[in-house]
């Protein structure tokens, strides 16, 4: 009986290697936007905690100056915001191409899969028809054996 062998299985290896290393860069990348997330969360969440306590202290007459304060760090977390929801859209657009990147390398391996699948069926059909053949030869040998034997 002949044991099928791959002759492509060192590039299948290849790409389940490249569809792994994708899949594990999207993770990270997936990691990275959850932690801007949180920080974008933290800054958004300190704004507002400002915002309440320069109500409550300004009708407690703040000074000017501790006023001034407020409104600078205010203003600093604002443009905090901003930078950090544009670096928020950066990593998710980060996390689409490197999904395009994985489905690509999936596509590739899928298709070395399929083709070495069918491979794997016509070599069983080809070793089935053989068996086949010489089943077949045994057989009629075997007869003309059984015919010759009556003849005789």
């Amino acid at each position: 009986m002949n044991v099928f062998r791959f002759r492509l299985e060192f590039l299948l290896r290849y790409r389940r290697q490249k569809e792994e290393l994708a899949m594990y860069e999207l993770a990270q990348r997936v990691r990275e936007a959850n932690q801007i997330e949180g920080e974008l969360e933290d800054v958004r969440r300190r704004g507002r905690e400002l915002t309440e306590e320069l109500r409550e202290r300004t009708a407690q007459d703040l000074p000017a100056p501790v006023f001034t304060l407020y409104k600078d760090y205010q203003e600093h977390l604002r443009r905090r915001e901003l930078v950090t929801e544009r670096r928020l859209t950066h990593a998710e657009s980060r996390i689409e191409q490197q999904r395009q990147v994985l489905v690509a390398a999936s596509v590739e391996r899928k298709t070395i899969e399929r083709f070495k699948e069918r491979r794997q069926k016509e070599n069983q059909a080809l070793e089935g028809r053989r068996e086949q053949n010489t089943l077949d030869e045994l057989a009629s040998l075997a007869r003309l054996r059984i015919d010759h034997a009556r003849k005789e």
